[in-house]
């Protein structure tokens, strides 16, 4: 399952759009032309479909990398079945996950030329969290943790549900 079809790699990336979209409502942020943490205004809080193609670009290419953050906590995603035995992230995976998933993201920002600035600034491709996991703040990990703890729930509007690898032949 490591290259994931165009159709299933859509439907992921709107399954993990409506969960960051859910997470961030529900902690009182709305739709702002403009991202203001101090204002809880969020520029990315509209439907997918809504999304430039850049955006929904960033959502594929995070749950593209789904089945390598599995396999490096020795899982896997599967289509639903009735006998699986669905698996939970123990904290140690959560952050190990986190800290690839930041990795992630910083590769794909500085691949497309943002650089590090004290104030995130999109218009200038400038952001405060283009720095080391270690030194990150509490709620930018958080962010970072939220988007792995939900990757279930993004694979079971797929269809799908993770399982532990099987060692056997």
């Amino acid at each position: 399952m490591d290259n994931l079809d165009k159709n299933l790699v859509e439907k992921l990336a709107e399954a993990s759009h409506e969960l960051f979209y859910e997470n961030l409502t529900i902690k009182g942020h709305r739709y702002g032309k403009f991202t203001q943490e101090n204002k809880k205004e969020n520029n990315l809080l509209k439907p997918y479909a809504k999304l430039s193609e850049k955006e929904k670009e960033s959502n594929r290419n995070n749950v593209r990398d789904i089945p390598n953050k599995l396999a490096s906590v020795g899982s896997k995603m599967i289509k639903n079945q009735d006998n699986e035995t669905p698996i939970i992230f123990t904290s140690y995976e959560i952050e190990k996950l986190a800290k690839m998933e930041h990795d992630r993201w910083m590769a794909e920002k500085l691949n497309d030329r943002w650089q590090y600035a004290k104030k995130t600034d999109r218009a200038k491709k400038l952001h405060k969290s283009l720095i080391a996991w270690g030194k990150l703040s509490e709620d930018e990990k958080e962010k970072d943790r939220s988007l792995v703890k939900g990757i279930p729930k993004i694979l079971a509007k797929a269809g799908y549900s993770m399982i532990k690898q099987s060692n056997k032949p």
